[in-house]
């Protein structure tokens, strides 16, 4: 019965149900049908049959709660507990939480399916979180170990890193010691050091004929370094055992701290092997630890490290000094030097040779100690004779050596030179030529003067002297009326006193250049002179108008020789009327520029080239073109007109157009400011 009621439990309560409900139909029935039938019965019979109907209700009622309290409910308790054990369980294991899979309930029917399929997905789900919990137990063990594994790399990155920082530390401190040059960059090197052996303060000690000579500190005072110097025992015995050493000294006295303290130093000798010289010292020190050997292997690596570089240094200042000499020595001569490099394929120049071509531009921080690099492109743009230049310097750049001299001029004229070549030998092997620059402008001068003091005097004297020679022989050799007599003796005395003027201004110039002319200054108003030289040289000439452009209202005084002002306008005025053939104006004027005076004549004439500008006041020159060619003259007037000025401390200077006319003018200081300079 048992076994039957668990079985398909909810058809088989649904057919009890069915079963007493149809029982309770028929039953009803059956006595509505009993009651129906007892017409005409008497009322106790009806009474009767009434009460064994109630019986018979009562009975099914029995048998209905019987039904409920023995089958329905057992069932639906049975159920109702499983469910809520399901229930109870699922909560468990939502919230993951262990459950017992342990059960008794039978699985024919739906419930015990349901909870069947219940316990295996629990089963499922337990051997998961079992899995699970194992996979997690693994994950975590493996994290352990991973970070394990990552502490042990960071630690080796950290000395990794450590190592490298180190490195790089030594390196660049090679790099320093391998390109330092001079003794002020070698803090940096001591800065290093420090660094790299983390200690708190340093120096390094340069050592000349067992003596200190110099100290590169690091974090040290003036007081500290002189106490390292003249106290520090520890120095003194690396410098007499020039071996390394270090030592810790107790600190017991300091104002700033109260308490004892030690102090960690270590001094390495910096020795020249070659000479088994010590040429430094270099001295460390800390506070928190004594030095170990291997910091001490360390710093005596660095030590010759250091040697190296200050032996090299000391080459190198060697090398330089030499250099500095040898360029000094060639910068001093006055003839100009081109050094090519044939190896270097470089061209270099002294400073004579930048003063004669002023094209090639110099080094603002040039100290003239040094050859500087040349361009002979530049140099050729100056030289008149560029072509044949061009090739005589293409045939010395091929290794060619040219026999004699090159003769050639610069700024169309303005120097002049003579080059020659020379082939420098080093251990029997061409190393580069020198091409040599002598500038013999002076001497060429000198030939022109020559030449032109020849020509001049072979023009100048000639002709007077013709003069004389053919008069005299006349009156020697002809009886001559008085008046052609008269005549002829003028000539002669007018021919005379021209050779002696022609004379008198060779002897003027060649005392004005000595300085043994002498000048009778004394101040007076330099418009009377102006006037009186105007209206002279106005007589001499009919072609010409000589205009004087004068204010009238002021004063030009000046201090100075009057004899000589008079021959200064007097050329000017010379020079303006002879150069202007055809006639014209001349104006003169006088006019005040500040604390000068300026005199100025202006013709109207045959005009100057420009290329005769920079030679005018130079002695003997004559503008040679056709115009002036037909005019005489020695060339000496400007010259002397530039003397006389110079010795007055003024200027002249010219302005001209070829064609049109020229101006000079000449500055002289006025009297105040010539008073002022007496005083």
């Amino acid at each position: 019965m048992k076994q039957w009621m668990t079985e398909k439990l909810g058809r088989q309560l649904m057919a009890v149900f069915y079963s007493v409900f149809v029982w309770s139909v028929l039953t009803s029935v059956a006595s509505y049908l009993y009651i129906d039938n007892s017409a005409g019965q008497t009322k106790e019979q009806v009474l009767a049959q009434l009460q064994q109907t109630q019986w018979f209700w009562f009975l099914n009622l029995l048998i209905f709660l019987l039904c409920l309290l023995f089958i329905v409910r057992p069932l639906i308790g049975r159920l109702t507990m499983q469910l809520h054990e399901l229930n109870i369980k699922s909560q468990r294991l939502a919230e993951g939480k262990s459950i017992s899979l342990e059960h008794d309930v039978l699985v024919e029917n739906e419930v015990g399916q349901l909870t069947e399929s219940f316990y295996r997905m629990a089963r499922s789900i337990s051997s998961q979180h079992t899995e699970l919990s194992r996979k997690n137990q693994l994950m975590e063990q493996n994290q352990e170990a991973l970070k394990s594994k990552q502490t042990e790399l960071e630690q080796a990155l950290e000395v990794t890193r450590s190592n490298e920082l180190h490195l790089q530390d030594r390196n660049e401190l090679i790099e320093t010691l391998a390109s330092k040059e001079s003794l002020f960059d070698y803090s940096s090197v001591i800065s290093t050091i420090v660094r790299l052996t983390k200690t708190e303060f340093g120096a390094l000690l340069l050592i000349k004929n067992n003596e200190i000579s110099s100290v590169v500190p690091k974090e040290m005072t003036e007081e500290q370094q002189e106490s390292l110097k003249t106290e520090s025992l520890l120095l003194k015995r690396v410098m007499i055992s020039k071996e390394r050493a270090n030592s810790s000294k107790k600190v017991a006295n300091d104002s700033l701290i109260g308490f004892p303290y030690y102090i960690y130093e270590a001094v390495i000798p910096i020795m020249d092997q070659a000479k088994d010289e010590l040429i430094a010292c270099l001295y460390l020190a800390r506070f928190d630890q004594p030095f170990n050997t291997k910091e001490l292997n360390e710093l005596e690596s660095f030590s010759k490290q250091i040697a190296i570089s200050l032996m090299r240094m000391s080459l190198y200042e060697q090398m330089e000094y030499e250099r500095k000499e040898t360029a000094q020595l060639l910068n001093s001569v006055r003839e100009a030097i081109l050094y090519i490099k044939h190896d270097e394929k470089t061209i270099l120049g002294n400073q004579a040779l930048f003063d004669i071509f002023e094209s090639l531009q110099i080094e603002e921080d040039n100290d003239s100690m040094t050859f500087l690099e040349v361009r002979p492109e530049t140099m050729f743009e100056q030289v008149d004779q560029k072509e044949a230049f061009e090739a005589y310097f293409e045939e010395v750049l091929s290794g060619q050596i040219p026999e004699g001299m090159f003769s050639l001029s610069i700024d169309q004229g303005e120097y002049f030179i003579q080059v020659y070549a020379e082939e420098i030998m080093l251990s029997e092997q061409a190393k580069g030529t020198i091409l040599v620059f002598r500038d013999v402008t002076a001497e060429t001068e000198v030939d022109r003067m020559k030449s032109e003091l020849v020509s001049t005097v072979s023009h100048e004297l000639r002709t007077p002297l013709s003069s004389i020679y053919g008069f005299t022989e006349l009156m020697l050799k002809r009886k001559l009326d008085p008046e052609r007599n008269k005549r002829y003796l003028q000539t002669i005395h007018d021919e005379s006193k021209r050779l002696t003027d022609l004379v008198s201004d060779f002897l003027n110039v060649q005392r004005m250049e000595s300085g043994k002319h002498s000048y009778d200054k004394e101040v007076f108003d330099l418009i009377d002179t102006v006037r009186e030289q105007t209206r002279f040289y106005q007589a001499s000439t009919e072609q010409h108008r000589l205009q004087l452009d004068v204010d009238e209202n002021h004063e030009f005084l000046i201090h100075a020789d009057k004899n000589s002002m008079k021959q200064l306008l007097g050329n000017l005025l010379h020079n303006a009327i002879k150069y202007s053939p055809d006639g014209g104006d001349v104006v003169i004027s006088l006019t005040h520029h500040h604390n000068q005076i300026e005199l100025s004549v202006r013709d109207f004439g045959l005009g100057i080239p420009s290329s005769a500008m920079p030679h005018l006041f130079s002695k003997f020159y004559r503008v040679d073109n056709s115009d002036s060619r037909k005019i005489g003259g020695t060339g000496l007037g400007l010259s002397i007109c530039k003397e006389i000025v110079r010795a007055h401390d003024g200027n002249i200077d010219v302005e001209s157009i070829l064609g049109e006319g020229t101006v000079f003018k000449v500055l002289l200081p006025s009297v105040s400011d010539t008073l002022i300079e007496m005083n």
